[in-house]
């Protein structure tokens, strides 16, 4: 890791990297991240979709969408907001379908407009008014370039689908994937696809990520992480810090120092 930064407001927390060519496994947020990217170029996978984001490039995720990335050349730089949903309808005075339909921008004007507003936020000599100001304001820009109403999901989940999800949100256990098989009346194989489907990944990966989400949560909070992987199941701090590191780029122990 070359270098790391993260500062948190209410509902919008900042995030700026220089990573040593790792990129990130498949995961998913239960926030938006918005990024610019400031070097290097990075092949993404979101939502079974390819695209590469170069210098200047904004990308913009939505919640649970699932995404992973690899770098093509070195270093690469960006910068990141992770944005409660709640924020956009609070603050931004827009619906709560409200997402971003484009997940890549081409917005150099925007794109220089956010890295400065991000990294003012970083500062610590900035008031968090004053950053959080900032910040609002390249939300509404981004809104006003990419924002648009959810599209209407006339797909409901399958009833054994969502019963398999709040088993996996609910067990700490874990339950291996042939009881859940066995539960929902599927075959492994069907059940992994079923599941896929409705939530683009395995049942199995979908419930580690969740883990690691919470602990993501918990660990800014500033308890310890030994406790938290206990609490959340994995086999012990390092099972977490590698789970940790794939996901959001740097290792629990140096999000929370920020």
């Amino acid at each position: 890791m070359g270098f790391f930064a993260r500062r948190q407001f209410k509902g919008i927390e900042v995030v700026r990297i220089i990573d040593d060519a790792r990129g990130f496994a498949p995961h998913f947020h239960d926030e938006f991240v918005l990024s610019v990217n400031v070097q290097g170029l990075e092949r993404i996978r979101l939502d079974g979709r390819n695209f590469d984001a170069a210098s200047g490039d904004v990308t913009l995720y939505n919640p649970a969408q699932v995404q992973s990335s690899s770098v093509v050349s070195q270093p690469w730089q960006f910068a990141s907001m992770h944005v409660d949903p709640a924020i956009l309808s609070g603050q931004c005075g827009v619906s709560r379908e409200t997402v971003f339909d484009k997940p890549l921008l081409r917005a150099p004007a925007v794109a220089s407009g956010m890295l400065r507003a991000i990294a003012s936020a970083l500062d610590r000599d900035t008031p968090d008014s004053v950053a959080q100001e900032g910040l609002t304001a390249i939300l509404d820009a981004l809104l006003k370039i990419a924002g648009s109403p959810q599209p209407e999901d006339t797909g409901l989940i399958p009833p054994a689908i969502f019963r398999v999800a709040e088993r996996l949100r609910d067990d700490l256990a874990l339950p291996s994937l042939a009881e859940l098989s066995e539960e929902a009346e599927m075959t492994p194989v069907q059940l992994v696809r079923a599941f896929a489907r409705v939530y683009r990944m395995p049942p199995l990966a979908w419930a580690w990520n969740r883990r690691v989400v919470l602990a993501r949560e918990r660990i800014a909070r500033g308890e310890r992480i030994a406790a938290v992987a206990a609490d959340l199941g994995f086999a012990d701090q390092s099972h977490l810090t590698r789970r940790f590191r794939a996901c959001f780029g740097v290792p629990p122990s140096l999000w929370r120092k920020g």
